[in-house]
């Protein structure tokens, strides 16, 4: 194994980029519940579920979207197990459909090189905030084989670590797959592995 890919939300921290962003603007509950429903009935598309959530704030700027997600809290031993993983010559990156700016705090703590840090991006535009879509949930594996092209390093030699339903794109085309407790029985169905520690996934790196 030579990369592991891993995602964010829930994996590599315990919170939802999104989520922390609800509650620091205090988001109509019902609002963002309906968003989520249109999103996942495929009413809307990713882009869109971004932007009408954004809509939902009360005057967000860059300055606040960052000070809100500074509240993230490290899932348990996250920064033993990537300084670990460095040090046994294997690549991480973080592929998140969570928000950029978090990813790349999250990424910079870890010591997680910047270019293998992918995330949503909030832009301001015009004055105002908009989502870009870089990292669809279901389509992690567009960014993952991107990964593989840029390092020169096969498919063959990457390993995942997911927690939910989208990841299992993540795990589409990787030779070794990680649940890490997951939120539903689709992703352990997709496994090869269930961690409930972090540090488990260390056995695997040799």
């Amino acid at each position: 194994m030579k990369v592991i890919v891993f995602d964010m939300d829930g994996t590599l921290i315990s919170e939802s980029s999104w989520e922390l962003l609800h509650h620091y603007f205090h988001a109509q509950t019902e609002k963002v519940t309906q968003n989520r429903e249109a999103y996942f009935s495929r009413r809307i598309d990713y882009e869109t579920w971004m932007e009408k959530d954004i809509l939902l704030w009360d005057s967000p700027t860059i300055e606040r979207i960052r000070e809100a997600l500074t509240s993230y809290t490290l899932e348990p031993f996250a920064e033993v197990v990537i300084q670990k993983v460095k040090s046994r010559g294997i690549t991480p990156c973080i592929v998140s459909s969570g928000i950029d700016i978090l990813a790349n705090m999250v990424g910079n703590r870890l010591g997680i090189e910047k270019t293998l840090v992918f995330a949503n991006a909030l832009v301001n535009v015009n004055g105002h905030l908009k989502g870009m879509c870089r990292v669809e949930p279901y389509h992690k594996e567009v960014v993952v084989r991107h990964i593989s092209h840029t390092l020169g390093i096969p498919l063959s030699e990457f390993a995942a670590v997911g927690d939910a339903d989208p990841d299992i794109s993540l795990f589409s085309e990787v030779a070794l797959k990680f649940a890490y407790n997951p939120k539903d029985d689709l992703i352990v169905e997709a496994a090869d592995y269930v961690l409930e520690d972090l540090r488990d996934l260390l056995d695997f790196c040799r």
